[in-house]
């Protein structure tokens, strides 16, 4: 069987939306004839852990670890010395609060840190100014050392790098150049045009001239680029001229039946059986304008009888947004509830057991949204009804093919209120999905697009792979 080296930094048991992607091709490869061989690191430095996601790794596939240099774990540990040394406690003391019963679970982690003063303008310094493209660079030497031996070893035939990190690709690139395999570089967030991304270059246009330069190389010598939505591929055409259209795809995210069939099969009840529910998973993220949702629950409540008795807001993520203070002045203090973080599966069964969902894309300076949410996906598989609070765009435009979505400018707190109390009074109702939209995203018919794109340069092979394709041809 053709075996795919599959390079991902985020990779069970770390927990996130940036794990799904590989472990869903990881979990559906063999279906298409490629054995998957993955390469991660051994120790990251991660907010969420979900070790109930390994059980999702197939029965012997191979996971190959190198080890790292994690600056932040680094960091970590001078924030929490602080924090014992500013509380009166020992440093042992505050690690035994975190091995406290607390997480007894031992299936999710979350670890916060933040810092301010000296040690933060030291932290943004070696962020922004010496580890470029991101803190994962100390990875790429040590991979590559271990990833030539384990390429030959496991006789691997192709090389399949995602990122964030972005550094994964420069490893990938250098490691294709030395054993001569054609590369696929995934990008599952966009690289130097991201938003999150271009507030590094503020001030700092060095960084920025590197970065473009890094991203270039890579674009220009992998064999083929996937991206997650249509304008990140048009981008990159624009921006590349010797990208030619057929070396660049898009392969969106999606949902996994598994985990909905994963789901129904817990035993726990994660809401009540009555009221009204309206559930968001994934984090309402500081760059998202959320007073405006919070001001319009508290409006439809205090002139909807029913859903001032019902409705009640689950926010399930790791991330609490900074509206402490808006809730309370807003009394919605009980009424929007932060569920933390949960592992995946879980994270499904609130979808299940929720009246509605609730979607919160961030606005885009300019314009619409570029990508895809990943839990979008997952909203459609539920054909339960959703709020989308969403910029006109990309997704938008694809949830305006079916009846599940509810769609309202993010801004517009009076939309957001009507379409509130339109979801509560249709609360009986079964709306219509489009069936045809929601099988796209079936994640092993995605999976089934990549192998592919994996066969066809395979047999493109004539053994001049890896020195760089298109860089030759330039």
């Amino acid at each position: 069987m053709k075996k795919a080296f599959l390079i991902s930094y985020r990779f069970p048991p770390q927990g996130g939306g940036g794990v799904q992607r590989t472990l869903k091709y990881t979990r559906y490869l063999r279906d298409f004839g490629w054995e998957p061989v993955v390469h991660t690191a051994r120790n990251p430095f991660w907010d969420v852990w979900d070790e109930s996601l390994l059980a999702e790794i197939p029965p012997n596939v191979e996971v190959c670890k190198t080890s790292t240099f994690e600056i932040e774990k680094v960091e970590n540990a001078i924030r929490e010395g602080i924090r014992a040394i500013r509380g009166g406690k020992s440093a042992a003391a505050v690690s035994e609060e975190k091995e406290s019963p607390a997480h007894s679970d031992s299936v999710t982690q979350v670890r916060k840190a933040g810092a301010r003063g000296r040690l933060g303008q030291l932290n943004e310094f070696l962020h922004k100014r010496l580890m470029i493209p991101d803190q994962q660079i100390f990875w790429v030497l040590p991979a590559l050392w271990a990833g030539i031996r384990q390429v030959r070893r496991t006789q691997a035939t192709l090389i399949h790098t995602s990122s964030p990190p972005n550094s994964l690709h420069l490893y990938g690139g250098l490691l294709a150049r030395t054993t001569g395999l054609p590369w696929v570089a995934d990008f599952r967030d966009p690289w130097t045009d991201g938003p999150r991304r271009r507030r590094n270059y503020v001030n700092n246009r060095l960084r920025e001239k590197i970065e473009k330069a890094m991203e270039r190389w890579v674009v220009r010598n992998a064999d083929h680029v996937v991206v997650t939505a249509p304008p990140l591929r048009d981008r990159f055409l624009k921006k590349y001229p010797f990208l030619d259209e057929r070396d660049i795809s898009v392969i969106t995210n999606g949902y996994d039946v598994h985990d909905f069939q994963a789901a129904s099969d817990l035993p726990r009840q994660m809401l009540p059986r009555d009221g009204f529910h309206l559930t968001g998973t994934g984090n309402i993220e500081n760059m998202f304008p959320a007073e405006h949702l919070f001001g319009a629950i508290a409006s439809a409540c205090a002139k909807h009888e029913g859903l001032r008795r019902d409705l009640s807001v689950h926010l399930v993520g790791a991330k609490r947004g900074p509206y402490d203070q808006l809730l309370a002045d807003l009394g919605l203090e009980d009424r929007v509830r932060y569920e933390g973080w949960v592992p995946h599966v879980e994270s499904i069964r609130y979808l299940q057991e929720s009246s509605a969902l609730l979607m919160c894309m961030i606005p885009q300076a300019g314009g619409g949204n570029e990508k895809l949410s990943g839990k979008g996906f997952e909203y459609l598989f539920t054909r339960k009804p959703f709020l989308c609070l969403a910029k006109p765009g990309l997704t938008a435009d694809l949830f305006s093919q079916t009846d599940l979505a509810h769609i309202v400018d993010p801004h517009d707190a009076a939309g957001i209120e009507r379409e509130l109390i339109v979801l509560y009074e249709a609360r009986a109702e079964d709306p219509v999905a489009n069936e045809d939209l929601v099988r796209k995203f079936d994640r092993k018919n995605l999976t089934g697009e990549l192998a592919t794109i994996f066969d066809g340069l395979i047999a493109a092979d004539d053994g001049t792979r890896g020195a760089g394709t298109r860089e030759v041809a330039a």
